[in-house]
């Protein structure tokens, strides 16, 4: 009996490695899933797909269309007398406001102390050091000292870590004057070819053309 326990185990060994030979010589299937779509949703689609189809649409918006403006008038009656003059040379254009920044600059400040007597005991210790500086009387940065504003933000950055270094706690800050400007907006955006604009022009030495977002 022992000797077909044997013959059995050596059949069924054959067998294993006759199976594991041919599944490593069949060639793999690639078995094929299909996604149900989601009831009212939008079809599947691909990350890189995603991302190309956002690329496409800040291209559309950032390629949007431009309008023609002359300008800029300081206040509404000046603005409103050139598109007269305009109007008059057969030039179509209408009066827009416009809040424009400028006079952008980095101010170097200590923040607001608890109390007023309190920065001023600091400001003190600020002008004996010979620093240049004033407390800020009202609003938001009432309290606060000031240190100077500066067009360069590296000379700003400057005194902020000299400041620092003196045992200050300096910070820089990005300000500006908001200014309302007014602009003729030309209904025509061929009209800056009119022989009528460039004599306008010229006759305006202070007034530029320009081209804005017509929204």
């Amino acid at each position: 009996m022992r000797w077909i326990f044997y013959s059995l185990f050596v059949i069924n060994l054959v067998y294993l490695g006759l199976q594991l030979a041919k599944s490593l010589t069949e060639p793999a299937r690639v078995v094929s899933i299909q996604l149900p779509e989601m009831e009212g949703g939008a079809p599947l689609a691909l990350l890189s797909e995603q991302a190309q189809s956002r690329r496409v649409v800040r291209k559309a918006v950032s390629s949007g269309s431009l309008c023609p403006v002359i300008g800029p008038w300081e206040n509404q009656d000046a603005a409103r007398a050139g598109v007269v003059q305009l109007q008059a040379a057969g030039v179509s254009a209408k009066v827009r406001a416009l809040a424009i920044e400028k006079d952008r600059l980095s101010w170097v400040y200590l923040p607001p102390f608890e109390s007023r007597d309190r920065a001023l005991v600091v400001l003190q210790e600020l002008q004996d050091r010979g620093v240049d500086s004033f407390i800020v009387k009202d609003g938001e940065d009432a309290n606060a000292i000031s240190l100077g504003y500066f067009s360069s933000a590296e000379s700003a950055e400057g005194l902020r870590v000299k400041m620092r270094n003196a045992g200050y706690p300096a910070f820089v800050r990005e300000t500006s004057k908001t200014v309302t400007e007014y602009w003729a907006y030309l209904l025509d955006p061929n009209a800056i070819d009119k022989p009528e604009v460039k004599v306008f022009l010229e006759a305006n030495q202070s007034l530029k053309l320009d081209r804005v977002s017509c929204n």
